[in-house]
């Protein structure tokens, strides 16, 4: 039964390739909902960009976090469920449903996720339980439950958590409201598109990009990862971080697009990430690609200058510091940089030594 769950010849989720379009434009989009933006990026670099920005704020961003992606979730999911599948879903039950959220879940890399228990029966006092082990990130995964709960139940949750053991969590989302002063600034960022020319090369089997070979799609585990790294790497939409992002800036003021790239910076010296994907021009703008990050138009090292044009961006930040943090580790020298999104949405970045 696992077999079929994935491509014979590459490996990849069949259901992730079916629901998903990897683009000739550097972007992947929801098959059923072409606006609707995602990204295949290894989860310790999203993480590692939420621990460094309480690390230099000094402060937590969960609530943040939870909203933005009960948001995104949402939309994700209302696009994925048919019609008649919601009309049933009122008159019937919500069970088999969300063991299908749940399965999803597991092939785009969030853990391993198992209904635990369910109380139905239209009132204040219905919850929905989730077992967790190796969960991808809790704030994350919070916002996922609250959000697939909007969209198969049609009614707002609240979400706690508790431990049970290492890497094991026990989530409940339960009947509430959300603050709304939140709900009303949390706007989804809208991205710019540009036709491109990437030709990923593809699995003969599933259709797939045949780079998905690369990487092993572990079910009991719920689990996506590189097969010579084992860096694991979730699919979400980048939507999510940009908007828990603005929010910070609406919040804490003008300082955060510079806490955010140092954030990722700091990340990237740490020697996370191979050089050798950025070893020439094509093998990074494959790689970005493949992550659905946009498509690399120019990536010019003159002296010690390096400048970088970027069509369809997201993560904006984000790729400032991976920008910045690669000109480091090549260079050896410490970095500045200057970037600017254009007005038809390309992201420049230009990065020279410090004085």
């Amino acid at each position: 039964m696992t077999s079929r769950r994935f491509c014979p010849e590459c490996g990849a989720s069949r259901r992730i390739v079916r629901e998903h379009r990897w683009l000739s434009d550097g972007t992947i989009v929801q098959a059923k909902n072409p606006d609707h933006r995602m990204i295949f990026i290894e989860n310790e670099n999203i993480n590692g960009i939420f621990r460094n920005i309480e690390e230099i704020i000094s402060m937590s961003i969960e609530r943040i976090i939870v909203e933005a992606k009960r948001r995104a979730t949402f939309d994700f999911v209302d696009h994925i469920l048919p019609g008649v599948v919601k009309a049933v879903v009122q008159r019937v039950g919500v069970r088999p449903v969300i063991r299908n959220i749940t399965a999803l879940g597991k092939v785009m890399g969030y853990g391993n996720i198992e209904l635990a228990n369910l109380r139905r029966v239209r009132d204040e006092g219905d919850y929905v339980t989730i077992h967790t082990r190796g969960l991808y990130s809790i704030p994350l995964f919070c916002g996922d439950l609250a959000g697939s709960f909007n969209a198969i139940d049609r009614r707002e949750v609240a979400v706690s958590y508790r431990e049970l053991g290492p890497d094991e969590l026990e989530l409940t989302g339960f009947i509430s409201v959300h603050p709304m002063e939140l709900m009303d600034r949390l706007k989804p960022v809208p991205y710019t598109h540009k036709e491109g020319d990437i030709r990923l090369e593809r699995c003969g089997k599933c259709g797939g990009p045949r780079a998905l070979a690369d990487y092993r799609w572990d079910w009991e585990k719920g689990m996506i990862l590189h097969r010579e790294s084992g860096r694991r790497m979730v699919i979400l939409g980048p939507s999510t971080i940009d908007t828990i992002i603005d929010e910070l800036q609406k919040e804490l003021g003008e300082s955060i697009p510079e806490v955010v790239i140092e954030a990722q910076r700091r990340f990237v010296r740490e020697g996370f990430y191979s050089l050798d994907e950025a070893r020439t021009f094509e093998d990074f703008r494959k790689a970005l690609a493949l992550r659905g990050l946009g498509n690399l138009r120019d990536m010019d090292w003159s002296a010690d200058r390096l400048r970088f044009r970027l069509e369809n961006p997201c993560l904006f930040l984000p790729m400032v510091g991976l920008v910045l943090g690669i000109f480091e580790l090549r260079s050896g020298k410490d970095g500045s940089a200057e970037w600017e999104v254009r007005p038809d949405g390309d992201l420049v970045v230009e990065v020279s030594p410090k004085p």
